[in-house]
C-alpha cells in the first residue's frame, strides 16, 4: 500500500466521529500548549554567536524560567531551538549522535556545518506530513566554510544567513539585527547586538524572558558561554 492511500478518507460513521472528536482535541491542545521563545544568531569575523532567552511557556503559563534552548552538538557546531520541547530534544539527541558517528569515521575531522544542516533537513523533510514543531538555527565554524549560520524550518528548508531570529519574539529581534548588523564585527560587538536583540523581544513578547544565554563558537576549542540573568 502506498503512503498516499493511508491518508485517503474512509467512509465510516465511527471513524468520521472519531476524526471529528480528535480534531477538536487537537485544537484544544494546540491552544493550551502554544509556546513561544526568542532565538538569535549572527556571524562575525572569525566566529558565530548564538543567543536565546530562558523562558518556556504553555499559553499564558510560564512553565520554566531556566529552559535550555542552546545546545552543543560538537565543539564547533551549536544549535538553538524553538517550538515543541520534546521534538527539539529528540532532534538534538539524533544530531549529536549522527555527527559523532561521522567524525569517528573520519579521524575526528569536524563535520561541515552545511552537511550537518542537510542531515537535519532530511530528517525534517521525511516527516513533513506530520512535522516536528520546531524552528532551528544551526551555527558553527570550519576551516572550509568559515562562520556559518543556517535557518532551518520545520519542513526542512535551509536558509544560509549572516544573521537570523526564530521564535515568537523574532519580529522584535529582527528590528535590532537589521539596524545594527554589519560585516566583520568583533566578538564584543556581536555579543552586544545579540543582547539588545533578545532584550527587545523580552520587553515586547510575553513568551520570552528570564535571562539571556549566549555562546560564541570558534573554529577550535570549546565555545565561550555566558548567562545574563534578567
Amino acid at each position: 500500500m502506498r503512503k498516499e492511500d493511508l491518508l485517503k478518507p474512509v467512509d465510516s460513521e465511527f471513524i468520521g466521529n472519531s476524526e471529528s472528536n480528535l480534531s477538536k482535541v487537537q485544537k484544544i491542545n494546540a491552544q493550551i500548549l502554544k509556546t513561544g521563545t526568542t532565538t538569535v544568531g549572527l556571524t562575525i569575523k572569525d566566529a558565530v554567536i548564538l543567543g536565546t532567552d530562558k523562558r518556556a511557556t504553555m499559553a499564558y503559563f510560564i512553565a520554566s524560567k531556566i529552559a535550555e534552548k542552546l545546545y552543543r552538538i560538537q565543539d564547533h557546531l551549536w544549535l538553538t531551538t524553538a517550538g515543541s520541547v520534546a521534538d527539539c530534544q529528540f532532534l538534538v539527541d539524533v544530531l549529536q549522535a549522527e555527527t559523532t558517528i561521522y567524525q569517528l569515521g573520519h579521524d575526528n575531522k569536524p563535520m561541515l556545518v552545511k552537511s550537518a544542516g542537510k542531515m537535519l533537513s532530511n530528517i525534517l523533510y521525511q516527516n513533513k506530513m506530520f512535522p516536528f514543531e520546531v524552528g532551528l538555527i544551526l551555527g558553527g565554524v570550519t576551516e572550509e566554510e568559515g562562520p556559518t549560520i543556517l535557518d532551518i524550518s520545520a519542513y526542512g528548508s535551509i536558509l544560509p544567513e549572516k544573521y537570523c531570529a526564530v521564535g515568537s519574539g523574532q519580529n522584535f529581534s529582527y528590528g535590532v539585527l537589521e539596524a545594527k548588523y554589519k560585516d566583520n564585527l568583533t566578538v564584543e560587538e556581536g555579543k552586544e547586538i545579540i543582547k539588545k536583540a533578545i532584550t527587545a523581544s523580552i520587553i515586547r513578547d510575553m513568551a520570552s524572558g528570564n535571562g539571556i544565554d549566549i555562546a560564541v563558537i570558534k573554529a577550535s576549542g570549546p565555545a565561550e558561554r555566558e548567562l545574563i540573568p534578567i
